[in-house]
Order: structure tokens, then C-alpha cells, then sequence
């Protein structure tokens, strides 16, 4: 049943009646409406057999029509499940049922349509009777027809370079248009500076409020790049009732939650991995309650996988995209990892040129996976998951930086960022993570006390925060150019972020909030200052091996003293200022 007019006259006057509905302000957004790649051909009613026929084609005159132009063999076209390839004329066909995102996967040297707002539209969305919105807050698919004789998917070649770059950010998560703002104002410049064939958006595009995807997607277009996005746990209608039905909105906009497609030599799997338990009630605020997800991948997930990676080379790259991580160590509640990835590995197992990236934690977090969790590549190659930090960092917590936008690092004294990952043909990747507003050289973050009395030399550790690094990283640091001293790795608190809360909670109001407890993770390495350091001035140098065979390097100087009296005149002035 679709919403009658008093039923979206009601849920405007409760987005208003909560805050949600801010974009009044700018006039109103509305979402976009259906968009698809896929050129129904004949929409009339035919024998319903359950079948989906088409053509994918080389659309060289910009119609959009199939009118004649070639058809393109060998292209795959799936429904979620199965994959099938067209043939020599372009021609395929697929099963479909009353409920069905049937889509092309981009090959190489090719691309699909992207609309206004540089978003990919290479689906079509099959829903005789539209989405069971009336519940919700906010509108999910509009009745789609019968199925049409034909959908064709139009193509356009481009040159794909086998050396190429990509973008890679994680969790926006905009709760209101001061978010929004904050967003633009460190993304917009930093990204039209990058020489990236797209990005992908890791998941939770928004906060909950689904009205802000427009505004949030206008942002993003004016990088100047396509951009994919990853269905995130604040991505989801709250009112849903049932998994199936909580992503209406989100598929709306921005077509399938689970899909592939390929550019040069790499292939990009993107998974919906947030299962929704279903509505339970409304809060005390009138706000469906949020929280009962759960990490989980499909059945039907896990099987479009193996038969798309049936079509794929063994030498080509593979990367999973997915909004919860796929492992997470730290977590103990068992809703913020996936447990289905030992199958997934089993699945990639043959290729040995994989590797994974997830969000939703608002940390940095990477994991070199092997036969223990089912990963039996070729050669005994590793599955390289990488999870991200967060592009608003704390939930725009805390105090301000010079700019007037919250510092919010993350938990794990991460800085708000976003990575850049350079693929080198099929062979090689390298990731590069790059902190917002900060020189890319910003790599790690030392910490340790300006002064240090004599006495407390060997009690007194160095704390490096390397956010980008894995269990085989290396670090090690030296006083004044002395020798080489190997730090030990820790799972512990960045004291930085500790003393950053501190002031958060001393100042409530800058922000949006104040900070979260801090959370222990694995990427920071201490080691103690050696005990015979003389009195004054030393600087600490640190070195870290990333695991691409970059050396990271960083500084910090302090001061050695018998007694913090001893520098009390310095902070006093030691004598008379000169006078003019």
C-alpha cells in the first residue's frame, strides 16, 4: 500500500515537530526521483515468465536507446544473485522476481551513465507494487509497472588507466545541515585536489535523517568525480519491520546495496552487511529506535559473490566494500563485526589479490588475514582488511580548530581523514591515509610531556600513534641522533585524545558535544626515555615502516630538568624587557 496524502502530511510534521525537517530552511530537498540506467524498452504488458530480456550496448550517439547501436558481448548483468553474460549481439536474459535491483556490471574501459548529481546509474529497479512505505518516515519506491519486453543498459567507452587512484571515506554521518557544512568546508577543497577515477563512501552517507542525502550527495558533486556509496546502519528506515524492507530509501537513491563493478584490472564488490531486526517502538522523543542491527551477510550475498568471482581472472584484484567491518577484534559485543567472513574468504580463496574496506567504528583498525580465518590463497598471500576512520571524526564533537569546525579525532586519537588507495595494475596496492586539514606528511602523532624531570627519565614514555599500520609494522625512535630504540606495540589509550576529552568536558559547549570515552586500539607503540639524559633541550625522533615500505618519520622536542622549579624564571622572564 502507498501513503495516502495525510500520510506524508504527517510525517513532514514530524520531521518538523523534531528537528529533521531543517532543509525547510533552504527551501526544501526533495529526494530524487527513480533513476536508472536501464532504458525500458515497450513497457507493456507481456507473458509474465519471470524473465528479464535486454541488450547491453554501446550507446555512441548519447541517445540512451538501444535504436540500432552495437551490442556489446561478454557484458555481465546480474540480479542480485545470479550473473549471467551477454551475447554476441549484447543480448541477455535473467530471472526476476516482484522484487528485483537487475543491474549491468561496469567492465573495463567502459563506463555507465552518471546523472547531474555524479552519481553511477547502471540499474533497474523492478517493484510492480512499490515499496510498503506507509509507515515511514521517509518514502521508498514508487510502483515500477509491469516488467517491460526489454531493459537495456547503455555503455560508454572510456580509457582506463591499469595504474589508477580511488578515494575511499568513511562515515559523513550528518545528523543536520551545521554538519553538513562542516563536511563541505574540509571535504570539497581537499577532494577537487585529487586525481581520483571515483569514490566510495564507506557507509552511514548520513544520521538517521534521510532527507539530508540530496544535499549531502550536491556536496560531493561538486568534487567534480563519480561517487558510490555503501548502505551504512544510519543509512536505514527505522520504521521497517522487516531486513528486507530497510533500505527502501537508500536503494531509491542510489540504486542496489549489493552490486560489483569493475575498472581496469580491479574488481569492487560492494556489500550491504547491516542487517535490520526490525521495528520495535518509538523512543520517548517519537523517533523509532535505532539500534537493532547487526552485523551479517546473506545467504544470497555470499552466492552473487561466487558467481560473479567465477567470471573473474585469478591474477585480478578483488576489494570488498562494506559498511560494518568484516573482522573487529576489539568488539565484544558481536554486533560490530560479520560473522559470515570466514565463508567470504573461503569464496575469494582463489584469488590471493584481495583486500577489504569497512567504516563504522570511527576508528582506524587493519588486519592481515590467512588460513586461520579461511583465506588458503595462492602462495600464501594474506587478505589485507582495512578499516577507516571516520570523515566526522567524533561525531563533530569537542573543541574547535581555527577554522571553527570541531577537531572530533577519533576514539582512537585518529584525526578526522579519508585514504587514498593508488592500484598498480592487479599486482599492487598502496593506501595512503591523509588526515583533514593536515600535510599528507601527518602520519602519526606523538606524544609526550613537554618537561621531564631528571628524575622520572625512565619512568617518562614516548607514545606514538601510527593511524595507519598493521601487526607487522615496525617502530622505533632515537634521542638527539643517538641510537635506534625498538618501541612496543600496545593496545592503549592515545593519551592526546585523553587530555583533548578533558577539555571537552571542562568546555560542554564548543562542539557538538562533548567527546566519547576513548577507546583502546592496537596502532600505538611506546617505549621509555633513556635515563641518562643531560638537563636541557632534546628532541625525539620517530621512525615507522608502513607496510608498503614507506618510512614515516616524526619529531618532538622537550626539556629535561632537575626540578619543574628549576624553569620557573623562563616562564617568568629573566629579566627586564628592553625598553625603546
Amino acid at each position: 500500500m502507498k501513503p495516502n496524502s495525510s500520510t506524508r502530511t504527517n510525517r513532514r510534521e514530524f520531521l518538523k515537530q523534531t528537528g529533521a525537517f531543517s532543509l525547510a530552511a533552504l527551501g526544501g530537498f526533495g529526494l530524487p526521483a527513480l533513476g536508472a540506467a536501464a532504458t525500458p524498452r515497450n513497457v507493456r504488458s507481456r507473458p509474465a515468465d519471470g524473465i528479464a530480456r535486454g541488450t547491453v550496448f554501446l550507446d555512441a550517439n548519447g541517445s540512451g536507446q538501444a535504436d540500432g547501436q552495437a551490442g556489446l558481448p561478454g557484458v555481465l548483468v546480474s540480479n542480485g544473485v545470479d550473473v549471467v553474460s551477454t551475447d554476441a549481439r549484447g543480448r541477455y536474459e535473467i530471472k526476476v522476481g516482484d522484487d528485483t535491483m537487475l543491474f549491468v556490471i561496469k567492465p573495463r574501459n567502459y563506463r555507465t551513465p552518471v546523472d547531474g548529481l555524479n552519481l553511477p546509474r547502471f540499474y533497474y529497479i523492478h517493484k510492480p507494487n512499490g515499496s510498503p512505505d506507509a509507515d515511514f518516515i521517509y518514502p521508498g519506491i514508487e510502483p515500477t509497472g509491469p516488467l517491460p519486453e526489454a531493459i537495456d543498459f547503455p555503455l560508454y567507452e572510456q580509457e582506463e588507466a591499469e595504474d589508477f587512484e580511488v578515494l575511499f571515506t568513511a562515515d559523513p554521518q550528518p545528523y543536520n545541515l551545521q554538519h553538513l557544512q562542516w563536511y563541505g568546508e574540509e571535504t570539497v577543497r581537499e577532494f577537487r585536489e585529487l586525481d581520483v577515477a571515483f569514490g566510495i563512501a564507506l557507509g552511514d552517507i548520513v544520521g538517521d535523517h534521510l532527507d539530508l542525502l540530496e544535499p549531502y550527495n550536491q556536496i560531493n558533486a561538486l568534487t567534480g568525480f563519480p561517487w558510490h556509496n555503501v548502505i551504512g546502519n544510519h543509512d536505514l528506515n527505522f520504521n521497517a519491520r522487516e531486513d528486507r524492507y530497510a533500505e527502501e530509501t537508500f536503494k531509491r537513491v542510489y540504486g542496489p546495496t549489493t552490486h560489483a563493478f569493475q575498472h581496469a584490472s580491479v574488481h569492487f564488490l560492494v556489500f550491504n552487511n547491516v542487517y535490520w531486526e526490525g521495528f520495535t517502538r518509538n523512543r520517548a522523543d517519537g523517533w523509532p529506535q535505532r539500534g537493532q542491527y547487526r552485523g551479517h551477510l546473506r545467504p544470497w550475498q555470499l552466492e552473487f559473490a561466487k558467481n560473479y568471482l567465477k567470471h573473474v581472472p585469478a591474477d585480478e584484484r578483488g576489494v570488498v566494500c562494506s559498511h560494518i567491518p568484516m573482522i573487529n577484534r576489539s568488539d565484544t559485543s558481536g554486533r560490530h563485526g560479520t560473522p559470515e567472513f570466514p565463508e567470504l574468504l573461503k569464496i575469494l580463496s582463489g584469488h590471493p589479490r584481495t583486500l577489504s574496506f569497512s567504516g563504522h567504528t570511527h576508528i582506524n583498525m587493519n588486519f592481515l588475514i590467512g588460513e586461520e580465518m579461511g583465506y588458503r590463497a595462492e602462495g600464501g598471500a594474506k587478505h589485507h582488511h582495512c578499516n577507516l576512520t571516520a570523515t566526522c571524526g567524533s561525531w563533530y564533537r569537542g573543541p574547535m580548530d581555527h577554522a571553527g569546525v570541531p577537531y572530533a579525532p577519533g576514539r582512537d586519537g585518529s584525526p578526522k581523514g579519508y585514504a587514498v588507495v593508488r592500484f598498480e595494475g592487479g599486482a599492487k596496492y598502496h593506501i595512503r591515509v591523509k588526515s583533514l586539514g593536515r600535510d599528507p606528511a601527518h602520519q602519526m602523532n606523538l606524544s609526550l610531556p613537554s618537561l621531564v624531570e631528571h628524575g622520572e627519565l625512565a619512568q617518562t614514555k614516548l607514545h606514538a600513534n601510527v593511524y595507519y599500520a598493521t601487526e607487522e609494522t615496525r617502530v622505533k625512535m632515537r634521542i638527539d641522533q643517538g641510537e635506534w630504540i625498538e618501541l612496543e606495540r600496545e593496545n592503549t589509550f592515545d593519551p592526546a585524545y585523553v587530555a583533548l576529552r578533558e577539555r571537552s568536558l571542562a568546555h560542554p559547549e564548543a562542539g557538538d558535544g562533548q567527546l566519547p570515552n576513548p577507546i583502546p586500539t592496537n596502532h600505538h607503540w611506546t617505549g621509555a626515555l633513556p635515563a641518562n639524559l643531560a638537563n636541557g633541550w632534546h628532541e625525539a625522533e620517530v621512525e615507522a615502516l608502513s607496510p608498503h615500505g614507506e618510512i614515516l618519520t616524526d619529531r618532538r622536542a622537550f626539556v629535561v630538568a632537575e626540578s619543574a622549579s628549576d624553569l620557573e624564571p623562563l616562564n617568568q622572564g629573566t629579566r627586564e624587557p628592553r625598553r625603546a
